[in-house]
């Protein structure tokens, strides 16, 4: 039911983050988050591949703590100094180092000797996050997290200090700026934006790998429920396997007979449009 308790277990987690992962790569994600097309496009499919009618909010809290979880796991690995167990892919540091994670951030306590869950889809979405330096490196490039002028979020009280005397004699405000920051060089965007087209091509390949993987499945089941290859039934299948929609409904129906019926009642309709 909509609103109620949701339920996440492997199954669910891995079509909620292909989903998100799909997402990104058509560019239905900005530097702000996802677009409204992407959020409208996730729930729809949400709900047709997994069956749940999880509404907007549910989804977007779990979207938003799987980013906090892979935003910690960085901060902690990068902290780490380079402590990293290979074959359990956790964190490998001592007590004293752990109790200091800890008492900064409770959460971290969850990766205490434990790995980060989905660490591949999760780096695969989150893995151009901003960087300390404030570049940002996605699906289109790269950009600088630049706050608006004269927005509350930047506004400053100006202290007694900054207030001196001009050679004219009336007061004049003095800002002390830090020094501006060493600007990279093109190389280093050339290797960014290198890396990030090299990033969605590995995405699109990972959607492409699980759609084939989804209709092999389904032609499996196609035939264990008596459909021979090479006849009617089971072109009518291959075709009718195209939408996702359809994923989903013919996975709904039981028993074999019933879903065979299913196969040429859908095709049936679809001709009759």
């Amino acid at each position: 039911m909509a609103g109620g308790r949701t339920y996440w277990d492997k199954a669910l987690t891995k079509i909620f983050l292909d989903l998100c992962i799909a997402e990104k790569t058509k560019r239905n994600h900005n530097k702000k988050g996802r677009t409204n097309i992407g959020w409208q496009n996730l729930y729809r499919n949400f709900r047709e591949q997994s069956g749940k009618n999880y509404d907007s909010k549910q989804l977007q809290n779990k979207f938003s703590t799987f980013k906090r979880q892979y935003k910690l796991w960085k901060s902690l690995k990068n902290k780490s100094g380079g402590g990293w167990d290979n074959n359990s892919s956790t964190i490998r540091c001592d007590d004293d180092w752990w109790e200091d994670r800890i008492e900064e951030n409770r959460d971290a306590r969850q990766f205490r000797g434990k790995p980060l869950e989905h660490e591949d889809e999760l780096t695969t979405h989150f893995g151009c996050m901003d960087t300390e330096e404030g570049t940002m490196l996605c699906v289109g490039g790269i950009g600088k997290r630049t706050p608006s002028s004269g927005s509350d979020d930047n506004l400053t009280p100006m202290s007694n200090d900054n207030v001196g005397l001009s050679s004219a004699g009336r007061k004049e405000q003095v800002v002390d700026r830090p020094p501006p920051k060493k600007s990279k060089n093109m190389e280093y965007y050339v290797g960014c934006v290198s890396e990030s087209m090299l990033e969605r091509s590995r995405n699109e390949s990972s959607v492409l790998r699980g759609e084939q993987d989804e209709i092999k499945e389904l032609l499996q089941l196609v035939e264990e429920d008596g459909v021979a290859q090479g006849s009617e039934l089971y072109f009518i299948a291959t075709d009718l396997f195209r939408s996702a929609a359809r994923w989903a409904a013919f996975r709904c129906i039981y028993p074999a007979e019933n879903r065979k019926a299913w196969l040429r009642w859908t095709w049936d309709n679809a001709r009759k449009k």
